[in-house]
């Protein structure tokens, strides 16, 4: 039995490559849209919540947030030990006093979720994982270049015995802007650019860094 030879695209590759821009023009990058993290309130059940939450590009839905939850968006110029301090800073305002105040505004759902953590048991095979990721503190949020350097926090932060640390990934949209040459200014629309109107979709991989209080 002859294995077959023909390549297999990857899970995640994309089949098609994105078209060439016209000659003369060049890239002109946005600045990626932060991605949606919907907050949960007191009157929004979990099923409710969670359903109403857009999928990403590649079907993964993203969990929705508490109201306490700090989220920090990490740049690839970042100094290190200043997301650290703003990681610890945005803890420590999040006492044990704090935290089980912060559960008043969540779902029933959600504070039985907290209970469950709090009591050491998992509530994973409940099916209230979106619910659980929802307890996070504080949210490191990287794409590109910048995934390195908040996984590295994050690694730092796996050194404290007192912290729960979960990395998350997830593919956001970005868009781009095609800008067009002096000689292309009043020629064709680029029938090859996306929407035609001179803008590129393209996806960008993101990183979430969640960390959170033990439950003691």
């Amino acid at each position: 039995m002859e294995a077959s030879t023909t390549p297999k695209p990857l899970p995640n590759r994309p089949e098609q490559k994105m078209p060439a821009i016209p000659k003369g023009s060049r890239i002109q990058k946005r600045p990626l849209p932060a991605p949606l993290s919907h907050r949960l309130s007191s009157s929004a059940s979990r099923s409710s919540a969670i359903s109403t939450i857009p999928t990403d590009t590649d079907g993964y839905r993203p969990p929705p947030r508490a109201p306490h939850t700090l989220i920090i968006k990490v740049t690839s110029n970042a100094p290190f030990m200043s997301l650290v301090k703003r990681v610890r800073k945005g803890l420590e305002s999040r006492s044990s006093m704090s935290r089980q105040q912060s559960t008043k505004g969540l779902p029933l759902t959600a504070r039985i979720a907290a209970l469950d953590t709090s009591s050491g048991g998992n509530s994973q095979g409940d099916g209230q994982g979106p619910v659980e990721d929802a307890l996070d503190d504080v949210v490191l949020v990287a794409t590109g270049r910048a995934i390195q350097k908040a996984v590295e926090v994050g690694c730092f932060f796996t050194r404290e015995r007192d912290l729960n640390v979960l990395l998350r990934t997830r593919t956001v949209r970005g868009v781009d802007d095609v800008a067009r040459g002096e000689e292309g200014d009043d020629g064709d629309d680029g029938s090859e650019e996306e929407e035609g109107n001179g803008a590129r979709v393209r996806a960008v991989s993101c990183v979430e860094v969640g960390v959170r209080w033990r439950a003691t």
